[in-house]
């Protein structure tokens, strides 16, 4: 029995149906009964009715033939109610004269002067009981036909029960095609799963499934798409364990080297010149294995942690810090910035891009270069550039440079490969991007890295004593 209770998309069709053949039902229902009620005073059953036999009475000259027609047709209508039970009650009817003698009086209303409006149902109560009345007259008689009136309940009741039956009877022949259409509707979807589940966890190569129907075109895309990006993703992190294994390998190599020749060498002069080969594979390492975790980390898929910071204080920090090195090799920094930007931004991966972006100017900008690092907000983004006037990137190699362990044929210094995918990896953590041009002067490197965000107004100072 846990069927009749299971979550089906052709149920829900099924029931929804249901649904809408009950509302449609209820709605005929209130359309008929607001129909009756703007006609029932001129145009009702027993209007109808009274019609009829005011038309017949018209000719009948003699008082017993009028009597004896009122009777029979008293008799036959009442039959018929009786035979459907959900009518309340009898007709009851009363004839006059012209002279106003009562000639007949249905024994329910026997007793009572009638008052109505001639030609029209009106509402009246007799005995505690409420009846339509209709009043019709003739040259010759006066006749009422009042038929019980079992309220606006009944009358729901009645008109809803004379409806449900056809609906009834009609909803099948409607279910069935539609059942049948979302059962065959649904079978492709059904196929596209099972061709899915009997698939190993190891594989990701494409369905092959061609849907009949249009609905089913943009899941299979979606599906088509997400492993393309699976199996891109498997490839990029078989290339990065590869990568990294390989990249790895030279300063281990070098360290277990230098360590064997401090362990068996006696020279002073070689045992120094091991331990400062040891002293920088270790520092290679070490720097390898930072930039490794480091893009570990921002391959996370969690949403980055924003904090407000003055960006150009975060800026000339950086500088400060990087200008040892530039000093050593004689180099220009040179910062373009306003003296304050204040900014709600994931401040590890923003210095994760402006650390890499200096380290990898001053690194391979020649003795005595320049390096002008400009900040500005432009267009509701952040915009950071780093300008250098190094021996530049050539054309062919611009579209690798940002890509894990690439390194141009014609570096001329030391480097894992990482620094600039770092940069990608962050910006695109942010929300950003990040770009390279040559330099305005016709050589060297121009990045420029666009971080979207709002620039937030500074805190007013607070006032001197």
């Amino acid at each position: 029995m846990k069927w009749l209770f299971r979550r089906s998309l052709v149920r829900r069709v099924a029931l929804s149906l249901l649904i809408a053949f009950t509302l449609a039902w209820l709605a005929v229902v209130v359309y008929l009964y607001v129909s009756f009620r703007l006609t029932m005073h001129t145009d009702s059953g027993v209007v109808l009715l009274g019609r009829e036999l005011n038309i017949t009475l018209a000719d009948v000259e003699r008082e017993d033939v009028a009597v004896a027609t009122i009777k029979a047709l008293s008799r036959q209508i009442n039959a018929m109610r009786a035979s459907e039970a959900e009518l309340p009650g009898e007709v009851a009817f009363m004839l006059q004269d012209h002279d106003g003698k009562l000639l007949y009086a249905s024994p329910q209303i026997a007793g009572h002067a009638l008052h109505g409006e001639p030609g029209r149902m009106v509402d009246v109560v007799l005995k505690g009981q409420r009846y339509w009345l209709y009043e019709g007259r003739s040259a010759r008689w006066t006749v009422w036909v009042a038929e019980p009136n079992g309220g606006l309940s009944w009358v729901l009741m009645f008109i809803g029960s004379s409806l449900f039956m056809p609906f009834l009877i009609a909803f099948p022949f409607v279910l069935a095609p539609v059942w049948i259409a979302a059962a065959q509707g649904l079978k492709p979807l059904r196929m596209l799963g099972e061709r899915i589940d009997t698939r190993s966890a190891e594989d990701l190569s494409p369905l092959g499934f061609e849907p009949r129907y249009a609905e089913l075109v943009p899941l299979v895309k979606a599906l088509e798409g997400l492993l393309a990006q699976l199996r891109g993703k498997v490839e990029r992190e078989r290339s990065f364990v590869n990568d990294a294994a390989h990249e790895l390998r030279t300063p281990l190599a070098v360290i277990g080297a230098q360590a064997h020749v401090l362990a068996r060498s006696n020279d002073p002069r070689e045992r120094e010149e091991a331990a400062q080969h040891l002293t920088h594979a270790i520092a290679r390492g070490s720097h390898l294995i930072q930039q490794l975790l480091e893009l570990a980390t921002m391959d996370g898929g969690e949403h980055p942690q924003t904090q407000r910071i003055d960006v150009a204080e975060l800026m000339r920090r950086h500088l400060a810090q990087a200008s040892k090195d530039a000093d050593t090799r004689q180099l220009e920094l040179v910062l373009e910035s306003p003296d304050s930007l204040l900014f709600d931004l994931p401040v590890p991966l923003f210095e994760s891009v402006l650390r890499n972006l200096l380290d990898n100017a001053v690194k391979y900008v020649e003795v005595g270069g320049q390096v002008v690092v400009t900040l500005r907000h432009a267009e509701g983004a952040l915009v950071l550039s780093v300008v250098d006037s190094g021996p530049g990137i050539a054309e062919a190699d611009r579209a690798l440079v940002f890509e894990r362990f690439h390194r141009g044929a014609d570096a001329s210094t030391q480097g894992t490969g990482l620094g600039l995918a770092i940069v990608r990896q962050a910006c695109q953590r942010m929300g950003g991007s990040i770009e390279l041009a040559q330099s305005p002067g016709g050589r060297g490197c121009a990045f420029t890295a666009v971080i979207p965000g709002r620039l937030l107004p500074m805190p007013p100072r607070a006032a001197r004593g």
